[in-house]
């Protein structure tokens, strides 16, 4: 019997995700499983690993049975998950503690304790990355700090993709991509430095050992294939960071290749062929070999949806009536507000923000709000504000001579031409939407399956596997007159989110005061 099926597992913050892929790269199967975060306090955001595993065995057995194939069939499994997540295990690979995910920000006093040092400069250029609360280095001082137990006996520190191949071979691997959490990882080099992990006071016996995200790195142990329903013996490959191989599902796969991710994370990631450290970006290996990813997070991109929860009972209570939901009936009305928005600029800071400012106490703010204000001014500048978000980080990029040579947009802001039409303007460049045959978008999965794929033999070379899968392109074109009136209001966009820093801390401090 051929083996000739891929099967590939993404692991999120909210949701496991499975599919079984033919040959060709068709998804004949897919199915989720949700899950819960808990917060046992404010700023903790942790999950037991062993959830994952259940949401990973039942999903897969779900989509074996749906896509009417058997286990001994599949050529190779991948993984991806998301990153800056702490989990320390036994040598039997059972967690010790609940995974440290990248919304948790208990570990701020570690952070300023790491920033102190000095060393401090040298952490941000080995690894280069931003010592800041979400990443694996100060959640690690924090555990020894407050669970030295833990720390002590821990076999291996593992992080999410890690764990999850850990569990189905048995060996001990961090791929190059996720191991930009880590402050003593030395990216250049790929490898992890003793210098630094000594002045922070990580062991890196209990460290897992280093490898390419496409090194098959075991197979399937018998205890996996009974968990799990597989048999033992699939070749497993190292995996990868979730928002690097969703770059490549979304079609980067060359230097100058940027994708932007529309959604409640959102972001960009711009492919490089160098190694850039700028402390207000976030910095990894892309899952092709020589290939980097510059990246930027925002955190705005749920800002329609808070709109929707508070001012859109109107959208919602028709949407079902007339067969469109409400964000395709706010990209409506917001294409009845001129660029600009009628001098309505939004700062998208609902959460906080993460890059360029890497603030968790900026609000969101209307700005310029008049009489004669309308719903669809409102509208038009959440968009607009969301587009000027991830321009601040491309100006950032800019200023080390990053160029972008295409413009590639995913996620589900992509299902608005109103916005893409935006974005367009915004970046004064063209905005392409790649898609599938089918006219769906690519992601986390066709990326799994094209690294897979190849690291099994079935590809032969994944940028063209990839650009196969995606062989239509939606172009938005910019208006350079758009443009030009974009960039005088971005510089008031920008004025505004930096002079009120020191408000929204102040204001943070109130509130925390009158909460106490």
């Amino acid at each position: 019997m051929s083996k000739q099926f891929i099967l590939t597992v993404d692991v999120g913050s909210s949701s496991t995700k499975t599919a079984v892929w033919n040959q060709h790269g068709t998804a004949l199967a897919e199915a989720t499983a949700p899950y819960t975060l808990d917060r046992p306090q404010p700023v903790w955001a942790e999950i037991d690993p062993n959830i994952w595993w259940q949401a990973i065995s039942d999903t897969i057995q779900q989509v074996v049975s749906r896509a009417g194939i058997q286990a001994n069939q599949i050529a190779g499994i991948g993984v991806d998950a998301i990153g800056w997540t702490l989990i320390p295990v036994d040598a039997a690979i059972n967690p010790l503690a609940p995974a440290m995910i990248w919304l948790d920000r208990r570990a701020e006093e570690e952070t300023a304790w790491l920033k102190s040092q000095p060393d401090a400069e040298r952490f941000v250029s080995l690894s280069a990355n931003p010592l800041d609360a979400a990443y694996i280095t100060p959640k690690l001082l924090w555990l020894g700090k407050h669970k030295p137990e833990i720390f002590d006996t821990a076999h291996k520190f593992l992080e999410a993709t890690g764990f999850v191949t850990a569990r189905l071979t048995g060996e001990f691997i961090c791929d190059f991509t996720q191991a930009y959490g880590y402050h003593f990882f030395d990216i250049q080099n790929e490898r992890w430095d003793e210098a630094a992990a000594a002045t922070i006071g990580v062991p890196l016996e209990k460290m897992p050992r280093l490898c390419s995200p496409m090194e098959i790195v075991g197979t399937v142990t018998a205890q996996a294939a009974a968990d799990t329903g597989l048999c033992a013996g699939i070749p497993v490959i190292a995996g990868c960071l979730d928002a690097v191989v969703g770059a490549l599902g979304s079609g980067v796969t060359r230097p100058g290749q940027t994708n932007e991710q529309g959604g409640q994370a959102g972001g960009l990631g711009i492919s490089l062929d160098r190694v850039v450290v700028e402390p207000r970006l976030i910095f990894s290996h892309h899952v092709l070999p020589g290939q980097y990813i510059l990246a930027a997070g925002t955190v705005g991109g749920g800002s329609l949806g808070w709109f929707r929860d508070q001012l859109g009972q109107v959208e919602t209570a028709v949407s079902p009536l007339i067969q469109q939901n409400p964000f395709e009936l706010f990209s409506l009305q917001a294409s009845q507000s001129p660029p600009g928005a009628n001098g309505l600029i939004f700062l998208p800071y609902m959460a906080g923000e993460r890059t360029p400012l890497w603030s968790s106490v900026a609000r969101g703010v209307f700005f310029g709000l008049s009489y004669s204000t309308t719903r669809a001014d409102m509208l038009r500048a959440i968009m607009e504000g969301c587009a000027f978000a991830v321009y601040d980080n491309l100006q950032v990029a800019a200023e080390h001579g990053v160029t972008v040579d295409e413009y590639l947009g995913a996620g589900g802001a992509t299902n608005s031409a109103v916005w893409c039409q935006i974005k367009a303007d915004v970046y004064g460049r063209p905005f392409v939407v790649a898609q599938r045959a089918d006219g769906g978008e690519g992601g986390h999965g066709l990326g799994l399956f094209a690294m897979t794929a190849h690291a099994v033999g079935l590809v032969d070379d994944i940028g063209d596997c990839v650009n196969s899968l995606l062989p239509k392109r939606r172009t938005y074109e910019p208006s350079p007159q758009n443009h030009a009136h974009y960039q005088a209001l971005f510089q008031v966009y920008r004025s505004i989110s930096r002079k009120l820093l020191d408000d929204f801390a102040d204001l943070d401090r109130l509130q925390k005061s009158r909460e106490a």
